[in-house]
């Protein structure tokens, strides 16, 4: 029975640690955090928000049609002034004649549609150029996640190599002290030898310890930019590759894609049309607008409430009505001023983003140029760097080496992997930022 309650306990703490771990690979992980970004989220529902200031802006184009009914009793009745002499007036008097009934009925249909208004042309082309912008804010908020994703996705890749590398260094020198060992008791290595070959093994314990919490905290960050629980363990898929016949990007192309694809230049273009167009938009207070309106309008009045027997009378009226402006206190002008104003600012922002988008292509770019020697030099090191520690293990274990050399080979094997490993990891994360200054998903 406790067989069976042990073996139950395991299976359920095995699918408990199942449930709470998730293999993640780079497609993955963008995926989740695309989902999940809470300002992916805002800007989306930001490019919702603009697409309906538009439809507002075009019902501008639209009929308005009212309805209205009222009803009004009257407490005292209008009346009117008739001149002395009329009839109705008293001798030598004016005369006041009242006018209309106690109880009055009116229903009103009024309809106006504008028929020439620059501005209203103007203000739906602000709000199109608007959807335009937080659409680009959006692309730009999806590729700047995808780039934290990537450096963070890259950062736990590393951190994995490194953990690896120096578990590996770690069993090579637990390997080696036992040899050590059985040829110190064979008498042909000294006491000094088995003794460095134990402080070897000693020293590089902390490092693989600090590799392995280097990797979990890794793992932490990545769980926190995607937006994972921390109750989530990890788990990575992919490696640190590099091919070797690759094409390093010629600077001057690449500055042309990026002044016409990169995200935050977009998104000042956008800027920079929207305040042109409202200059236009204030401008077109100079102009008069012109309109056609309908009003139908159908009425009663009596005296007691007997419904049935009113008469009701409808009246209809249509006409166009224009509107100058004349003056309005120098508003104008200085609302154009004020529109060119900001039109300059953003243009300048413009030349300044420019300079700086070269800049950061330019240093990129030559950081996967420096990346890319640094992994074929890395390439041929490594190899020596084996071929080494072999050459000094062979030594060692034939009386004719020492420890001293095996360790010196051996520092030498572990720091060229580890320095391949951060070159490849290097222009990856180059790489990535090239992408980022693309607009590239």
């Amino acid at each position: 029975m406790k067989k069976i309650m042990l073996m139950l306990f395991a299976g359920t703490c095995f699918l408990t640690a199942q449930e709470n771990t998730i293999n993640l690979d780079l497609d993955k992980a963008i995926q989740i955090a695309l989902e999940k970004n809470t300002q992916i989220k805002v800007a989306e529902l930001e490019v919702d928000k603009s697409e309906q200031k538009l439809r507002e802006a075009r019902s501008g184009l639209f009929p308005k049609i009212d309805a209205s009914a009222q009803y009004q009793r009257f407490i005292e009745k209008p009346v009117i002034f008739l001149p002395a002499g009329s009839p109705f007036s008293p001798p030598g008097q004016p005369g006041i004649l009242e006018i209309g009934s106690d109880n009055s009925y009116v229903g009103t249909v009024g309809a106006s549609v504008p028929l020439f208004a620059l501005g209203l042309y103007d203000g739906i082309g602000i709000s199109s150029k608007g959807v335009e912008l937080s659409t680009e804010n959006l692309k730009s908020m999806q590729v700047k996640t995808i780039t934290d994703v990537k450096k963070a996705f890259l950062n736990v890749i590393i951190a994995r190599e490194f953990k690896n590398v120096m578990q590996q260094s770690l069993q090579n020198a637990l390997d080696n002290f036992e040899n050590v060992k059985r040829l110190n008791k064979n008498e042909v290595l000294s006491n000094y030898d088995l003794l460095r070959a134990e402080v070897g093994v000693e020293n590089l314990k902390p490092l693989a310890q600090q590799a392995e919490d280097n990797y979990e905290l890794a793992k932490d960050g990545l769980g926190i930019t995607i937006g994972l629980s921390s109750e989530k363990e990890i788990e990575v898929t992919g490696d640190l590759e590099f091919a070797e016949d690759y094409q390093i990007p010629s600077i001057s192309e690449i500055i042309n894609q990026v002044l016409v694809d990169n995200p935050q230049l977009n998104i000042v273009n956008k800027q920079l049309e929207i305040t042109n167009t409202s200059i236009s938009l204030e401008k077109s207070a100079y102009f008069p607008s012109l309109a056609a309106f309908g009003n139908y309008q159908y009425q009663t009045q009596a005296n007691d409430f007997k419904i049935e027997n009113y008469k009701w009378v409808s009246t209809f009226v249509v006409g166009v009505q224009l509107q100058i402006p004349v003056f309005n206190g120098f508003k104008t002008p200085s609302r154009v001023q004020q529109a060119e104003i900001a039109s300059t600012q953003v243009d300048e922002q413009k030349k300044n983003l420019i300079e700086v988008l070269k800049t950061q292509t330019q240093s990129v770019v030559y950081r996967i140029e420096q990346a890319v020697k640094r992994i074929n030099g890395q390439l041929k090191t490594v190899q020596q760097a084996q071929e080494g520690y072999t050459i000094a293990k062979t030594r060692l274990e034939n009386g004719i080496g020492t420890q001293l050399e095996l360790n010196d080979a051996e520092l030498a094997l572990r720091q060229a992997k580890l320095n391949k490993l951060q070159a490849i990891y290097d222009l990856k994360v180059a790489e990535a930022d090239l992408q980022y200054l693309l607009g590239r998903k």
